[in-house]
């Protein structure tokens, strides 16, 4: 195996283990036990996993199971990054640019960006 994707996998458990570790954090916040101890097991396997791929690491079906999981769960977090990525540059797009492109080429008169300002930047609550 290619020392790279040897490298490759250390990095996804070693990921993956500190992604555990942020759902270790939610479930004590939220006093979830069960998904505490949960989230503590899959962090300690993708620890141990890490700390077993070394340069002459040699895989396991059991690992190729662990790792694919692993990268499953790395892709779905870039795909909601991407997301959220996605919305944010939608958001202003549509919303903030254009709103502030009309105070830019309208608000001649003193006070009147602060005028359109507040007229143009409210949210209004949904029922």
């Amino acid at each position: 195996m290619d020392k790279k994707y040897i490298t490759l996998f250390k990095d996804l458990a070693q990921a993956t283990a500190v992604s555990a570790e942020a759902v270790m954090d939610y479930d004590r916040e939220k006093g979830d036990e069960k998904g505490l101890e949960t989230a503590t097991t899959m962090r300690d396997d993708f620890q141990e996993l890490a700390g077993r791929i070394t340069d002459d690491y040699e895989m396991t079906q059991p690992d190729a199971a662990r790792l694919l999981v692993a990268a499953m769960i790395q892709l779905n977090q870039i795909q909601d990054r991407i997301n959220n990525l996605k919305n944010a540059m939608a958001g202003y797009q549509s919303d903030v640019v254009p709103k502030l492109q009309d105070i830019v080429d309208n608000a001649k008169e003193e006070g009147a960006a602060a005028q359109m300002a507040n007229e143009k930047f409210v949210i209004k609550e949904e029922n």
